[in-house]
């Protein structure tokens, strides 16, 4: 499987919008691998996560096809990760060549709430967009062949927000974003799990955050645990993503820090092969 990352920050994007701190400046001055996004992520051709108010910067400056997505995957409803207004974009008037295919959304209660309050903006949106909602530990099977599972993270106790796991063929990624170390329960369900991409968020990068968000620290006893249990092994891709602008942290100093350690290090565009 591919994953390519679109967008690699978490919600104010970095540079943030308001904002002149050090970290914001520094990616201003030094532009490229430095200018991030908020989050999505895209396996393969057909099976995105997440859909922030930046997709449509997706589509236009990195090539995003949105077109061939079959089945979207939403962590939870806060607005960096999902931004319904722009879904009803897809049916006539507004986009040409879609066909009568649905785009099948995945999501939690709180998801479902805020996706159905968006579309009733767009008389006949059902058509050609379907919202199924899921409660952690779910299993079910894409039109093209994914199974996908969904599980449990620590991020915001108002919702039950969700992390993913992507099985096809032989190949399984763990998308866990936004979210702290894991809860026991997720813990309990990975066991016997064999990983071959391991996405992980780094919001906080050098603060000591382990509830909502992590850092480097709580990123490590995650990846030490998920050695110690099997899941990872010397072949397993271990990725940092969704990064705050904290500090006087770059792209490149970033890779210094953690390369060694075994981790790469997401950026907006970037393609990751498992």
């Amino acid at each position: 499987m591919k994953i390519t990352y679109y967008g690699t920050s978490a919600s104010e994007a970095w540079p943030a919008l308001f904002c002149s701190c050090q970290a914001c400046l520094l990616a201003k001055k030094l532009g490229g691998k430095n200018i991030r996004s908020r989050s999505q992520a895209l396996i393969d051709t057909s099976l995105l996560i997440d859909f922030p108010p930046d997709t449509g910067y997706h589509v236009q400056h990195l090539d995003l096809k949105l077109q061939q997505v079959r089945t979207l995957l939403i962590t939870h409803s806060h607005h960096d990760h999902f931004f319904p207004y722009d879904i009803g974009m897809r049916m006539p008037g507004f986009a040409e060549g879609i066909g009568e295919r649905r785009l099948l959304v995945y999501g939690n209660e709180t998801t479902q709430a805020k996706f159905q309050e968006a579309v009733r903006l767009y008389r006949g949106i059902e058509r050609f967009v379907e919202f199924r909602r899921l409660e952690p530990f779910e299993t079910f099977f894409t039109e093209d062949g994914y199974e996908v599972t969904s599980l449990l993270a620590d991020h915001n106790q108002l919702e039950k927000s969700l992390m993913y796991l992507v099985k096809r063929d032989a190949g399984q990624i763990l998308y866990a974003h936004d979210t702290g170390i894991f809860p026991e329960c997720t813990w309990k369900f990975l066991e016997g799990s064999r990983l071959d991409l391991v996405s992980l968020d780094c919001t906080a990068l050098s603060r000591d955050w382990r509830q909502g968000h992590m850092g480097f620290g709580a990123v490590d006893e995650v990846r030490d645990r998920l050695r110690e249990m099997g899941c990872i092994g010397e072949g397993t891709r271990l990725v940092l993503n969704h990064f705050a602008h904290f500090g006087d942290f770059t792209h490149e100093k970033i890779c210094e820090m953690e390369n060694p350690k075994g981790y790469e290090v997401a950026y907006d565009g970037c393609v990751f092969v498992c």
